[in-house]
This record gives C-alpha cells, sequence and structure tokens, in this order.
C-alpha cells in the first residue's frame, strides 16, 4: 500500500474490487500473487485502524466516568 494517507473506506473498497477480480477473472499466477499480497496488505491496514478507533472510542468513553 503505497499512500499511507488512504481511509478506511477506499481500503474496503478497495479489497471488495480484489475479491470481485479474483472470483471473476481468472487471474494468471502471477497477478494472482499481487492481488493477494496488495488484498493482505489492505487487511491488516483495515484491522489496525479499527483497532485504533476501538482504543480511542473506550479512552474517550472511560473519561466521560
Amino acid at each position: 500500500m503505497s499512500d499511507s494517507k488512504i481511509k478506511y473506506k477506499e481500503a474496503f473498497q478497495r479489497i471488495e474490487q480484489i475479491v470481485s477480480q479474483i472470483e471473476g477473472d481468472d487471474p494468471d499466477v502471477d497477478k494472482l500473487t499481487d492481488l493477494v499480497k496488495e488484498g493482505l496488505e489492505l487487511l491488516r491496514y483495515c484491522k489496525e485502524h479499527l483497532r485504533n478507533t476501538e482504543e480511542d472510542l473506550d479512552s474517550a468513553l472511560q473519561n466521560l466516568e
């Protein structure tokens, strides 16, 4: 993922595109490898983003108490 400023929604949409390409285009092995690597990188980003968001929300809620 070359653009570290990508938004969660954009990353998620790209993951959906990758899945569609894999399911529909029957890519060759080299392209499949690239798509899977990109998808895994995007999934890691999304997972980290969700974890950080959860931590931020937990912290904000604790400050209310």
